[in-house]
């Protein structure tokens, strides 16, 4: 199963990727949302894209919202997942084609 996961938090996001591979997972970290977008048309699709809500903003993605909603444009089909520390606010933002995307408060479980 091959993951991208993005979080401006490199500690994070480090910690992350490491849960993940111990249970046999390939992992593609990255802190950015124009990084992670390119990374999905280069290499997509995923088995699982989960992005922190909010990250360092670029020039084309400012939050995890935009990632989600970038990718669903690209495919519909993806799974997707975003973290935040403000579940409501992200759910909020999303548009009502992405209300299924599963929303996690941080901190949270690796098995979650």
């Amino acid at each position: 199963m091959k993951i991208l996961i993005v979080d401006g938090d490199e500690t994070q996001l480090s910690v992350l990727a490491r849960g993940l591979e111990t249970r046999g997972l390939e992992v593609v970290p990255t802190h950015f949302g124009d990084g992670a977008l390119s990374l999905y048309k280069k290499d997509g699709p995923w088995t699982f894209v989960l992005s922190d809500y909010r990250f360092i903003p670029c020039r084309e993605i400012k939050d995890g919202v935009e990632l989600v909603t970038a990718i669903h444009m690209i495919n519909p089909f993806q799974q997707m997942g975003l973290i935040t520390a403000n579940p409501k606010e992200a759910r909020e933002k999303l548009p009502q084609a992405l209300q299924h995307v599963p929303v996690l408060r941080k901190p949270f479980r690796i098995e979650q």
